[in-house]
């Protein structure tokens, strides 16, 4: 019997149960599940239950559960962004005496953590595509580009639709020349500023492929290329962990202010690595901290997405 087994009496355990609609989709090798109810429940990891052994259920939950005896709740309300929920919460018999260890893990979101972390990030970058002028806790347009030093031609000839909802934390281009014929890739693209500059750069016998997962940036991406002009630039819907390209296809690889947003930083490295050619080269603006990120606060989602 392995360890935790053996202790299991002893753990403590949170359930959240809620009932509900979803959708199920599939992006490349990853499925995700969306929708109101998805959120509820994500907005209900943080609740004013006191103790560390209990199951909260909803009021939908808790009308359609069975359960095989009566148990005891304590009915309470939970306000949250979403609004009032009605909850039942019943608290099992616990050993107090029991004091579990602290936590060394050293994957701060895994599983439905990652599934809803994306589509935390994916709402809030679906408002930077459509409403760009709402503020929000990072600079965005014109004035970030200003601010990370593009030069002016580029900002002042930038389709609307790409300039206005740019949103990145550095200048990928400040790192080296993109010469033409490269092939580049842009991962995490967002509205396609990056991209369509990349495109500029390696000319007509080079290609750019975008790849980001909010469908809202991808449109913005494809209407900003249709003003532009160009045909040597391509958008694709994609995770940065499971990047939809062949092995060996970029000379560069760039991004802006996408890494920051990914828990399994190795795995982003690794399919950069991927797929660039022997030789190539990565530019990346990104977020630095320098001291190390407490593990509590890496599994609280809100500090990832904002």
């Amino acid at each position: 019997m392995c360890n935790a087994c053996a202790h299991i009496d002893k753990l403590d355990l949170k359930v959240i149960v809620h009932s509900g609609e979803a959708l199920l989709y599939q992006i490349g090798n990853f499925f995700e599940l969306s929708g109101v109810d998805v959120i509820t429940v994500h907005r209900l990891l943080k609740n004013s239950v006191p103790g560390n052994q209990y199951l909260l259920m909803t009021e939908p939950a808790y009308r359609d559960i069975e359960f095989s005896e009566t148990i005891q709740v304590a009915e309470a309300e939970e306000v949250h962004d979403i609004g009032v929920l009605k909850t039942y919460t019943h608290f099992p018999a616990i050993d107090k005496s029991y004091v579990p260890p602290p936590s060394t893990s050293s994957v701060p979101i895994s599983g439905v953590g990652l599934r809803i972390l994306r589509h935390e990030i994916s709402e809030e970058y679906t408002q930077v595509a459509t409403n760009p002028e709402k503020g929000f806790h990072f600079h965005t347009g014109r004035p970030l580009a200003k601010m990370l030093g593009y030069p002016d031609a580029w900002i002042d000839t930038a389709p609307e639709e790409s300039i206005k909802s740019f949103a990145g934390t550095g200048n990928p281009f400040s790192l080296g020349e993109i010469c033409p014929g490269e092939y580049v890739v842009d991962v995490g693209c967002g509205a396609g500023f990056d991209s369509l500059n990349a495109a500029r750069l390696v000319g007509p016998q080079g290609r750019v492929v975008g790849v980001d997962m909010t469908p809202a940036m991808l449109e913005k991406t494809r209407q900003a290329t249709s003003k532009a002009g160009v045909d040597n630039v391509d958008f694709r819907q994609g995770y940065v962990e499971d990047l939809p390209l062949p092995d060996e296809w970029a000379d560069v690889v760039i991004s802006n202010g996408v890494v920051n947003l990914c828990p399994d930083k190795a795995a982003v490295f690794q399919e950069m690595y991927r797929v660039l050619k022997p030789g190539g080269r990565l530019q990346i603006g990104d977020i630095l901290v320098q001291r190390a990120v407490p593990e509590e606060a890496k599994r609280d989602i809100d500090l990832w997405s904002g």
